[in-house]
């Protein structure tokens, strides 16, 4: 199996928020799923992946059980679906177990280390342009800058 990679250059040099376009498989019946646009964030400090109500309202999910979620200030109860995520590229996580988010942001998706800890990442900052790239699957060796 070949190594398959996203390479994101960041927009906007003010706004130090990675998000990118991707797909979102919901289930439609036992057997079909449909595909829906999305955005969404890069987090390294969520645990887990997870969706906007927004979103799982449209796209008519169904939630199979509730969790306990620790936000910015505060524990919820909150519903967790089945999805598939679909990276730009076409990398594809599927049945991806992700819990509800209620705020609103500019994405409807926010992917955590449960995702990126599949492969490698890293940001580079040249020439003060920021660059996310992530490959999957992750090289053998570690990348380490002392070296």
């Amino acid at each position: 199996m070949g190594t398959n990679a996203i390479t994101y250059q960041l927009p906007n040099k003010d706004r130090q928020l990675i998000i990118f376009g991707i797909q979102i498989g919901v289930p439609v019946s036992d057997k079909s799923k449909k595909s829906f646009n999305s955005m969404a964030l890069i987090d390294t400090g969520a645990t887990g992946s997870s969706i906007s109500q927004r979103f799982a309202i449209n796209a008519q999910l169904k939630a199979y059980k509730r969790t306990k979620i620790h936000g910015f200030d505060k524990v919820s109860i909150v519903p967790v679906y089945n999805v598939d995520i679909i990276l730009p590229n076409g990398i594809e996580f599927k049945n991806v177990k992700v819990a509800q988010f209620n705020t609103k942001f500019d994405f409807d998706c926010i992917i955590g280390m449960d995702i990126l800890r599949k492969g490698d990442m890293a940001l580079t900052n040249a020439n003060n342009e920021m660059v996310f790239t992530f490959r999957i699957p992750p090289s053998v060796t570690h990348i380490d800058f002392l070296k």
